[in-house]
């Protein structure tokens, strides 16, 4: 008996042994070498769908346009602060940019912007304060409200070269390092931005604007 029990000892040892070192590799943050084509691919498409997120958003057909005032589009319609999207958009309704987003951005991130972009938000902090849904849509139309205001206004470049991974990094959640610049601070500064494994890619948790 307790000759087996040794035995038993031994092989939950050796088993032990070699279970940890497979822990610890799973915990170290990829080489950069392996995902950098993921990497610049996540951030360079995320320039457009930025626009429509935190930017300038739809192309829109102006109330009190001259067109407006020869079509009437707006005939009836009670003016609240949104717009009709154009039928030439690249994004004809809202799933249309979730599914966009959902390119780029990771799970968590996305889902925390969908609530102030689809269904507005009221702040406990400031009596009163509501901020409107940028986008709404019926069966009809896609909506842009124009009170909500950009919270950007140009394009941000990247030195790829530059990219590094930085600690605190793990196997499924790395912070990058890497230098930039906007079009309206045209000044090289380095910035962070944070990626995280999921659905077996590499996804922005972060925004990259």
């Amino acid at each position: 008996m307790k000759i087996k029990c040794i035995s038993l000892l031994l092989s939950l040892i050796v088993m032990l042994t070699a279970i940890l070192p497979l822990s610890s590799c799973a915990s170290k943050p990829p080489e950069l070498e392996d995902i950098y084509d993921r990497l610049v691919e996540v951030i360079e498409t995320s320039h457009e769908i930025n626009v429509v997120l935190f930017g300038a958003g739809l192309p829109v057909y102006p109330r009190d346009s001259e067109e407006d005032k020869l079509l009437h589009r707006y005939y009836g319609v009670a003016d609240d602060g949104r717009e009709f999207v154009s039928i030439y958009a690249k994004y004809a309704g809202i799933e249309h940019i979730k599914e966009a987003a959902a390119a780029v951005y990771s799970e968590a991130y996305r889902y925390s912007l969908f609530e102030t972009l689809f269904t507005g938000f009221a702040s406990d902090m400031v009596a009163n304060s509501i901020l409107p849904a940028r986008y709404s849509e019926d069966e009809q139309w896609l909506y842009q409200n124009k009170n909500v205001e950009p919270l950007i206004s140009d394009v941000r470049v990247y030195d790829y070269a530059s990219m590094k991974i930085v600690t605190p990094s793990r196997g499924d959640y790395i912070i990058v390092e890497i230098n930039s610049y906007t079009e309206s601070y045209p000044e090289w500064t380095t910035i962070d931005l944070t990626f995280v494994y999921e659905n077996n890619d590499w996804y922005l948790d972060g925004p990259s604007c």
